[in-house]
Formats: C-alpha cells, sequence, structure tokens
C-alpha cells in the first residue's frame, strides 16, 4: 500500500492532539520519502459570524490567514526538530469535515493522519466528530491518532 501514497495530509488547528499527528505523520513519512501538506480549514461558522459583524470579504480572508498561521506556527513550534523541511501548508475555508474529505475525492494517493480530540461519546454524538466524519467519508486511506 505505501508505494501507492504519495502524500500525508495532516489537518491541524494547534491543538495537542493535531500536533501529536503530525508528529506521527513525520514518522510515517521520513522513511517513505513522501511529503506532507499540513491542512488548516477556517470553519465556516466563523465565516458567518465575521460578516455577520460587518466586515468585508478582504477583512475576512485576513483573519482566516492569520488563523491558519497560529495553527502552522503553533504545529511546527510542537514538532521541533522533528520537523521536516519540505512541509507544506494549505488553507480552506468551510466545514472542517467535508473540506477534508473534499481534498481526498480526486486523489486517492493521499493518507490523512488526523488528531482526535477525545469528545466523550455523548458529545461526539451531539456535536459530531470532524475524525469520526472523515473517516467515514475520505476517499482515500485515514488514520487518526488519538
Amino acid at each position: 500500500m505505501t508505494e501507492h501514497i504519495k502524500e500525508i495530509l495532516v489537518p491541524v488547528d494547534g491543538s495537542e492532539n493535531s500536533i501529536r499527528a503530525a508528529k506521527f505523520a513525520i514518522e510515517l513519512a521520513k522513511p517513505l520519502s513522501i511529503g506532507i501538506r499540513l491542512f488548516y480549514v477556517f470553519p465556516a461558522a466563523s465565516v458567518e459570524v465575521i460578516g455577520m459583524a460587518g466586515m468585508s470579504r478582504a477583512d475576512i480572508d485576513q483573519a482566516a490567514q492569520v488563523a491558519a498561521q497560529r495553527a502552522f506556527d503553533k504545529t511546527r513550534e510542537g514538532l521541533g526538530n522533528h520537523g521536516l523541511d519540505s512541509m507544506e501548508e494549505e488553507t480552506s475555508m468551510g466545514d472542517p469535515a467535508e473540506e477534508i474529505i473534499r481534498y481526498t475525492e480526486d486523489d486517492h494517493a493521499i493518507l490523512v493522519v488526523i488528531g482526535r480530540r477525545g469528545l466523550s461519546r455523548m458529545q461526539s454524538l451531539m456535536l459530531g466528530s470532524v475524525s469520526d466524519r472523515v473517516l467515514g467519508h475520505a476517499q482515500s486511506p485515514v488514520m487518526v491518532i488519538t
């Protein structure tokens, strides 16, 4: 299977669980000589709230980029010396699970390595879990790191 994987996608939000997923992805990527893409999704709910506050589209885009850079910086800081120089970064806006799933639709040679927030079963049922939704709907392999 590993000869078919050409990239590892790691959704990040700056949390400890996403940093743990990035560390795991690095350990997988190094011996396989494949790239890692850190992927931050600015939540659609945030876009709606900012829009209701009367901010322009340019201001919303800037807020998304600032939030993404904060998540990327926190992830790289958490990786310390373990980071890969060749890690790429990408940002999207929308529902995090849907955007991650969309990323896997056109290219099945991507391995998604995602951290789990660790919600209780009741919270997960009520709020929905990004990792559970990605696991159930992604078109490429998914590893959930707990």
